[in-house]
């Protein structure tokens, strides 16, 4: 599912200082903790939006990861070549721009459809979901203490929520992920999708995210407190609700307008206090 603010946003600036490599067949940014003396705790691995592996958005908040939660973050191409360019957020600006004769918006009209529509067709879940699960599973057998993390944003929450189910697992039966976090994901079917989790999930959405709306809120809300009473409060599922946020608030909010950057902060942090929590655990499965 996209949505006007999922194919909407704000570049944003800085350098990003991980590097890129071949892992696992995919091509992957990878960023570290800052210090060669930080001893690694987690490996967290980011499934991003629409706008794929090279946004720099992306990559720096995979830095930021790296930093916080003393881990290795791994950022695949997990979109198989049909990620939207960068250019659609600005033909999405001017057409959704009060004001202007229609027939102006004709030309970013016809382009953001251009790039849409095979991005829609080529990403769908059945297409993406094998690549997902290889790549998770490669990292999994290959990583035999550390605890794995995935972290899924609009187009990637679908797939860190699915990452939660007792179906994701390695051919032995290892889960696939300790535990997942998502901000604003699409395409969920509620409230069954989050039936299924079995594994820690933590959810950041916005009060104003017409994709995941209130309701779907609200009873996602009602299956995490039964399934945590049921667990005898272990806390394993969580959901934080942040006033006033749009659908990609966390990863393409405008870092120039304070009340964006607080939202996206609010989800940075929760991101980051909830893999901290998991490492302390260590592995789960």
């Amino acid at each position: 599912m996209v949505c006007k603010d999922c194919a909407s946003g704000t570049v944003h600036t800085g350098t990003p200082t991980g590097r890129v490599e071949t892992l696992h067949d995919l091509p992957t940014y990878i960023a570290s903790p800052p210090s060669n003396d930080t001893p690694i705790k987690a490996t967290i691995i980011m499934i991003s939006d629409a706008f794929g592996w090279e946004m720099p958005n992306s990559r720096l908040l995979c830095d930021t990861y790296a930093e916080r939660a003393n881990a290795t973050v791994y950022l695949p191409e997990f979109l198989g070549g049909y990620q939207l360019p960068l250019s659609v957020m600005w033909d999405m600006k001017d057409m959704t721009a009060e004001g202007g004769w229609m027939v102006g918006k004709i030309p970013s009209v016809a382009r953001v459809i251009y790039h849409m529509a095979p991005f829609l067709f080529n990403t769908r879940f059945s297409v993406a979901s094998p690549r997902v699960h290889a790549f998770f599973t490669a990292v999994r057998e290959s990583n035999a203490s550390l605890p794995v993390f995935a972290a899924g944003f609009c187009w990637g929450g679908l797939h860190a929520v699915n990452l939660t189910h007792a179906t994701s697992t390695t051919p032995s039966g290892t889960p696939l992920v300790d535990a997942a976090f998502t901000a604003h994901p699409s395409a969920l079917t509620v409230p069954g999708d989050l039936e299924k989790a079995q594994r820690p999930l933590s959810i950041s959405n916005g009060t104003k995210d017409f994709v995941l709306d209130m309701k779907g809120v609200e009873s996602i809300k009602t299956v995490f407190a039964r399934k945590n009473e049921e667990e005898g409060g272990k806390g394993r599922f969580e959901l934080n609700v942040v006033e006033g946020a749009k659908h990609g608030f966390a990863v393409r909010g405008d870092p120039d307008d304070e009340e964006e950057l607080r939202q996206a902060q609010v989800a940075e942090d929760q991101a980051v206090d909830w893999f901290r929590r998991w490492t302390e655990h260590g592995r789960t499965a």
